[in-house]
């Protein structure tokens, strides 16, 4: 099984080096010089074509009119594009999304991959993006960043307090949690609350997470030891998932919406069948409280992060063993995530750092052992969020300041501070296509800042009390 997900690992590994070290195995093995001279001429001529420059025309995909000419290298991806775009439009409160070939190019995705050559034309879809908040003051507000505008729900009453708002996965309808452990659904354009998550009865719910495909949330609850299976359509409670010993953390879906994965006070992850809510494995080794668990995306793993100072990961398939332990910070983790890609994680610790590890080496297998290769400092040695870009270049830090830090990913060389919060930032996102970073503090205030440049562009200003969630996502 642990054989298939590095076999699975090296088809995401670039042509190019892929190319490379066939010939240099081949090359070990005595293969006969002249019998590789024309895969040789092969590689020179695939370098020479990744090495050229492109002249790319950028037009509106509704209209057709032309928006700019860019120069780019077949190496190039589409934040390259978007960085040429933003330079001729501004900032507007929309998201840049690119066409070729009515295929949409993906982040991670080259121009040479895409098959874009020599004068071909792009076309750009833009699609308005809205931030979602939530405070103390007992509402969420949704800011159409597009024109200003704002929508607000009064979520917990008679002073309550929201502790998180999520949106589903099509922005048709938010998710809020309060303090008082009540979760429920709202439609994003009426703002009209639609259903509620249980009640007494079933349970109080302390986190949720929307399914990939929108039509179930998952939800931990800290009074039975148990975690939930909502229908997100009706707030109707589907699957009880019994079987562990203490207060549930957490609970997510895996991408195929396929399974769940819980984690615990009782120091273990556990796997279940989202159908039928039958527990199929239990990760154990922790040595203390699982704080969160979380699939990889392509869904063949799963890290954990633990208040015993490590994070660990798994194999989600059929053995459910330990591939690795992410030994190296000194007090708890209390979070761990994977690139979009899947080829890093990052862990955020009570030690005040933030790390990033390679999941897979520069050959596309498994990395088993080793240290990080980055360490990120936080501001007063605490951490309250960090996330990767959707591209994975670089990561967002909210710690203990007024301040937002970007870092690179490869080399952890600040990029940009992101001053001008009265009070700490309590949290910190990126919009879907990286463009845009949204930061939520306990000034009252939200603020929307430039990816490229660090500039401030919009103040979200309104709640009454600390903001301490935020999301950004496209219409």
């Amino acid at each position: 099984e642990a054989a298939g997900v590095d076999q699975a690992a090296a088809q995401h590994r670039d042509p190019l080096e892929n190319l490379r070290l066939g010939l240099e195995e081949a090359e070990a093995a005595g293969v006969d010089q002249e019998s590789l001279d024309h895969v040789r001429a092969k590689l020179a001529s695939l370098e020479h074509e990744v090495g050229k420059e492109l002249t790319l025309t950028i037009r509106l995909a509704v209209s057709g009119a032309i928006v700019t000419l860019v120069r780019a290298r077949c190496s190039d991806t589409a934040s390259y594009l978007r960085e040429a775009v933003l330079k001729e439009l501004g900032e507007s409160g929309v998201a840049l999304h690119f066409l070729f070939r009515s295929q949409v190019i993906k982040d991670a995705m080259t121009l040479g991959e895409a098959g874009v050559v020599d004068g071909d034309c792009i076309f750009l879809v833009q699609t308005p993006l809205s931030c979602l908040t939530a405070s103390f003051d007992g509402t969420a507000r949704i800011w159409y960043l597009q024109n200003g505008d704002c929508r607000e729900m009064l979520v917990a009453q008679l002073g309550g307090q929201v502790q998180s708002a999520i949106f589903s996965p099509n922005g048709n309808t938010l998710l809020t949690i309060s303090l008082d452990e009540e979760g429920k659904i709202w439609g994003a354009e009426s703002g009209e609350l639609l259903c509620e998550l249980g009640g007494p009865a079933e349970g109080r719910i302390n986190t949720g997470e929307f399914s990939s495909d929108g039509r179930w949330i998952a939800s931990a609850s800290k009074d039975d030891s148990t975690a939930r299976i909502w229908c997100a359509e009706r707030g109707r409670c589907l699957q009880r998932l019994i079987g562990h010993s203490d207060e549930v953390k957490s609970a997510v879906f895996s991408p195929d919406c396929q399974l769940v994965v819980t984690a615990s006070c009782d120091t273990t992850a556990c796997l279940w069948a989202a159908n039928s809510g039958v527990r199929e494995k239990a990760f154990v080794g922790h040595l203390d409280v699982v704080k969160s668990a979380v699939f990889s995306p392509d869904g063949r793993l799963v890290v954990t992060a633990s208040m015993d100072a490590t994070a660990r990961v798994w194999d989600a398939g059929d053995c459910g063993e330990c591939l690795r332990v992410l030994s190296g910070h000194i007090k708890a983790v209390n979070s761990a995530v994977f690139s979009k890609s899947g080829d890093r994680m990052l862990t955020a610790s009570f030690d005040g750092t933030v790390r990033v590890w390679e999941t897979r080496g520069s050959d596309g297998v498994l990395v088993r052992d080793g240290q990080c290769s980055v360490t990120l400092p936080g501001d007063n040695n605490v951490i309250n969020a960090a996330t990767f870009s959707p591209d994975g270049s670089a990561v967002l830090v909210a710690s203990g300041s007024e301040c937002v830090k970007l870092f690179a990913t490869e080399t952890g060389h600040c990029i940009h501070v992101l001053c001008g919060h009265e009070d700490w930032v309590r949290a910190a996102a990126f919009s879907p296509d990286g463009t845009l970073i949204a930061s939520a503090s306990y000034d009252k205030t939200a603020r929307v800042w430039s990816t490229a440049t660090g500039e401030c562009l919009q103040v979200l200003a309104g709640h009454t009390e600390p903001v301490v969630s935020v999301e950004v996502v496209s219409s």
